[in-house]
């Protein structure tokens, strides 16, 4: 599955987390300051559910959680490569080099079982809203000027940079993507939750600032 769709929250509130990086037990102390019910609440997380911080198989147990919902970071996606690629001596030392040494302590058996894990993540989220609004959720940046999902679903390259690109922040680029109302973004860490034009990147680098974003969805107005 590519995109997922959620139909507005009738009953409870919707959050969207940034990057978790092994940071399970702050994610529970973020949802604990909000009184976050696990009935009736969800939470979207925009991937990067592992690496650096010290709980990453915990982390990537949040997968199955009625509640929780993320989508594919590039560190899950570098996970499902290596559990079936581990010939990839390039790609194995440069994840871990950037927080994946954890799984040298895993068994092959259940890296396979974590990489089946990911399979069942989406690229992309959509989130409607009681007000009739919509939040796009992707891991690095929406590569697009416009809300067209199935063009980069068919676009290896496109599908690429949703996961893998800085361009947005790194240039301040302001301009919005037409046909959604706004897009959440995780991966560059920012020192507080920065919007350019529609998109909101919400990681504060929470494995070493110790400071993990949590957003109310209904503080987005419709635009």
């Amino acid at each position: 599955m590519f995109l997922q769709t959620f139909k507005a929250n009738l009953s409870g509130r919707d959050f969207a987390i940034g990057d978790l990086h092994g940071m399970y037990d702050l994610l529970f102390e973020k949802l604990d300051s909000v009184d976050f019910n696990f009935e009736i609440d969800r939470c979207f997380s925009v991937g990067d559910l592992i690496d650096r911080g010290p709980q990453s198989p915990e982390c990537l147990t949040l997968i199955h959680e009625p509640w929780f919902h993320p989508v594919c970071g590039n560190h899950e996606d570098t996970l499902r490569t290596i559990a079936r690629n581990p010939e990839s001596s390039a790609i194995l030392a440069d994840w871990v080099l950037n927080g994946g040494q954890w799984h040298l302590q895993v068994s092959t058996e259940k890296m396979l079982e974590y990489a089946n894990w990911v399979d069942t993540l989406p690229f992309l989220i959509l989130v409607e809203q009681i007000n009739g609004s919509n939040a796009a959720i992707c891991h690095a940046e929406y590569p697009l000027k416009q809300w067209d999902p199935d063009s980069i679903a068919n676009d290896s390259e496109l599908t690429r940079l949703l996961m893998w690109s800085r361009t947005k922040v790194q240039t301040g680029n302001t301009d919005r993507v037409e046909g959604v109302d706004h897009i959440i973004c995780g991966h560059t860490i920012v020192e507080d939750p920065l919007t350019l034009g529609n998109t909101h990147f919400i990681d504060t680098g929470a494995f070493k600032s110790n400071d993990l974003t949590l957003l109310p969805l209904s503080q987005l107005n419709k635009n």
